[in-house]
């Protein structure tokens, strides 16, 4: 038979070629992706064709029966986020307080912001970690996952402990040769594009919840921003987030875990806004006597997870593959 009538009727190639495409699945469990992302790509010989991205494990409802306690509430949506519970559960807490009309004392401010930039750190290098590990850098692999085990629970002391490591250790993925060939380039996001988190203040702008937060400014934050909106961008982005968080829980001088506010029998809604380390998450409650009865949440993984079409189509399946890693998706954050 010739190679006409083995691919009649078969879809033709950017290239022209007439091949047979075939479909295939990347997750649960495969190495760079987060657990419970199913990754599914149509190949056209090494070329990504098309892509399907779902969650295996998106959230449910947060108020699925009858009205929560508060402090029910805030820890079932801290469960439900296991990539970054801390994040969630001080954003809990935020739209309750100002639900209720509650407010926070200055040293509970300053303790609950160094809380959430600790699971920054931590994050960003399970996410270096995560890199390492699907790029081939297993030294990264193991450095960053190493540290991220040590800072995760860490007090203000033990930051500072391990903080002139987290520093070398970003100068240095940052400084590979190999590392800028491996990513440059790759996965570029126009500004046109809605994205949030570091994936959106990776391409020379963007938005970031934080700013307008009176405790992060005294304690001396700024919104960092990369040029270039590359799979680069975003690792150097996430660099220079760390090395800031470090300076934040440093100049908050304690860290301490958002604790549930006693709102008593009150009645009201609020709604509160928080930067995760994936972006801006923003969450809206109802209580009636003193329970939840409605909630409504926004995640940076529903804005992002719409781009893996975007940074895959027409790539290698290397290169598709890091392309999605460098956007940090977390499928609990997703509806459904």
């Amino acid at each position: 038979m010739s190679m006409v009538e083995l691919t009649e009727g078969q879809p033709r190639s950017s290239d022209g070629l007439q091949m047979d495409w075939i479909e295939v699945p990347f997750g649960p469990f495969f190495p760079g992706l987060p657990a419970g992302l199913r990754l599914t790509l149509t190949l056209d010989g090494d070329t990504v064709a098309a892509s399907e991205v779902r969650s295996l494990v998106g959230r449910a409802e947060l108020v699925d029966g009858p009205p929560m306690a508060v402090v029910d509430f805030v820890e079932r949506l801290a469960a439900m986020m296991p990539l970054s519970p801390v994040s969630y559960r001080a954003l809990a807490c935020a739209a309750i307080e100002v639900a209720a009309g509650v407010e926070p004392d200055h040293d509970a401010r300053r303790g609950r912001a160094a809380a959430v930039e600790r699971e920054r750190i931590a994050s960003h290098l399970n996410w270096l970690a995560e890199l390492g590990l699907q790029s081939g850098f297993l030294w990264l692999a193991a450095r960053a996952g190493a540290l991220q085990l040590a800072v995760q629970g860490a007090d203000v002391a033990g930051i500072a402990t391990q903080a002139g490591a987290i520093r070398r250790l970003s100068r240095r993925v940052q400084a590979a040769p190999l590392m800028r060939m491996r990513l440059r380039r790759i996965a570029r996001i126009g500004k046109d594009a809605p994205a949030s988190g570091p994936v959106d203040r990776a391409r020379g702008g963007g938005s970031d919840a934080r700013t307008g937060d009176p405790t992060l400014k005294d304690l001396g934050f700024e919104m960092r921003v990369r040029n270039g909106g590359d799979a680069l961008a975003r690792l150097r982005l996430r660099c220079d987030e760390i090395a800031q968080s470090l300076d934040v829980i440093a100049a908050a001088g304690r860290i301490a875990v958002p604790q549930v506010p006693d709102v008593d029998r009150v009645s009201g809604e609020g709604e509160a806004r928080i930067e995760t380390p994936r972006g801006t998450a923003s969450l809206r409650v109802k209580l009636a006597n003193g329970k939840v009865v409605e909630a409504d949440l926004d995640t940076p993984t529903d804005v992002n997870i719409a781009l893996v079409e975007t940074v895959t189509a027409q790539r290698e399946l290397g290169d598709a593959l890091s392309a999605v890693a460098s956007l940090d998706l977390s499928p609990w954050e997703v509806r459904g």
